[in-house]
């Protein structure tokens, strides 16, 4: 293991990510194992407290707040990713040393997964927010029907954004020709699934846009493809 501490290619959960390394020092780690603990366990915790509290008193308000939060945590850890071009995973339980327990994978691939995090964040926070502003939720359902680009362009934009991110990877460095091709090897299940949700959010991206900008085309095709009017009655 080098002073970078890279992890052999192996991939390491909870995505099938290879280039991996675990903090170099103790500082280092103890700010990871800050950030990890923050954002994806307190911030959600807190959240769904408020969600499961607001459905069972029957106060829809502090459910919505729930949400809003947690779309906003979201929404947070995705600009860090594209900021700091890293991601941060726990892996393992209790039992594991904790210097081996926090994985940082670092690179370019980073930018398109955060971003991809950001519009998840978004899609989940800009309801609550409507919610909250006095918005009933048949409103918003209609509105989405009548103009689904509303959620078809953020939605196909993610999955696009997200296979990128698989396509990119986040591989180590190779030491020698044979290094390539088994790292290569090894990133290949993650570059088909990340052609894959390309190719879908592309679709998707390419239908929300042309509801978007020719809603006349886009309800004449749905007819012609699916015989019934867009939205179904």
């Amino acid at each position: 293991m080098n002073d970078s501490r890279t992890t052999p290619g192996i991939p390491d959960p909870p995505l099938p990510f290879t280039g991996g390394r675990i903090p170099r020092d103790e500082a280092e780690r103890r700010q990871v194992e800050w950030r990890v603990m923050a954002q994806y366990f307190v911030a959600p915790a807190l959240s769904f407290a408020a969600v499961a509290a607001g459905i069972s008193l029957g106060w829809p308000r502090l459910a919505a707040t729930g949400v809003l939060g947690l779309g906003l945590s979201i929404l947070a850890n995705g600009l860090l990713a594209v900021r700091e071009r890293r991601l941060l995973f726990i892996r393992g339980g209790t039992l594991t040393r904790r210097e081996y327990r926090y994985f940082i994978y670092e690179g370019l691939a980073a930018v398109p997964y955060g971003l991809a995090i950001t519009i998840a964040g978004t899609l989940l926070a800009v309801p609550a927010v409507l919610f909250l502003a006095g918005v009933e939720p048949e409103a918003m359902r209609a509105a989405v029907l009548a103009r689904p680009h509303l959620l078809l362009i953020p939605g196909g934009s993610g999955l696009l954004l997200h296979g990128l991110g698989f396509c990119i990877g986040f591989g180590r460095e190779a030491q020698s020709p044979h290094d390539r091709v088994a790292i290569a090897l090894l990133h290949l299940p993650a570059l088909l699934g990340g052609l894959i949700l390309v190719a879908l959010g592309g679709a998707l991206l390419a239908i929300g846009l042309t509801e978007w900008l020719a809603p006349a085309v886009f309800r004449a095709r749905f007819e012609s493809l699916f015989g019934n009017p867009w939205p179904f009655s």
